[in-house]
């Protein structure tokens, strides 16, 4: 199909390829029987064979995807996955376990380098931004290494979505 489209820039093809298209179609349309069965079930088997491939493509990529939502871990008793969803509930830990988070919400991805966390936090006004941001790092990278049991460097991406001032409602008893 491809080398059919790039063929079309040549006024030379594209003349013979327009005169081919005439005749197929003045062939389909018109009532000889033996030419028209053979070409419609040309055509259709044609037809069933590109939506075939592009299903088949689409599938590929949905598995591709499910298939990077989990982390292998070596065991000496098998293999062992980890959901990526699993590793993400390091929110939970990390607002309980960091004061001057207000809300934090974490996506982790798994590609061939390694993995990629990435957080977004609402923090509290009543304390540096700097200073919170890098213990929700580190709490993150502590939690990271010792749930999965790896030595590899993680390096989380913080992003401050909001900066909230303290009221005397907001319960932090931490």
């Amino acid at each position: 199909m491809g080398a059919f489209c790039f063929s079309l820039i040549s006024d030379q093809a594209n003349a013979t390829y327009i005169s081919a298209i005439q005749k197929v179609s003045s062939d389909l349309l018109s009532q000889k029987s033996n030419t028209l069965i053979a070409m419609r079930i040309s055509v259709a088997a044609l037809g069933l064979f590109l939506i075939s491939i592009a299903l088949l493509t689409i599938i590929g990529n949905i598995e591709n995807r499910r298939s990077q939502r989990t982390v292998i871990l070596q065991s000496p008793h098998g293999d062992i996955l980890v959901s990526l969803s699993a590793i993400e509930d390091f929110s939970r830990v990390v607002k309980n376990e960091v004061k001057g988070v207000k809300d934090i919400s974490s996506r982790v991805t798994a590609n061939k380098k390694g993995l990629t966390v990435s957080a977004k936090v609402a923090l509290y006004s009543d304390r540096s931004v700097a200073d919170v941001t890098q213990e929700v790092q580190e709490s993150i990278i502590k939690y990271i290494q010792y749930t999965l049991g790896i030595d590899a460097p993680v390096k989380p991406t913080i992003t401050v979505s909001k900066v909230v001032y303290k009221t005397a409602d907001d319960g932090d008893t931490k």
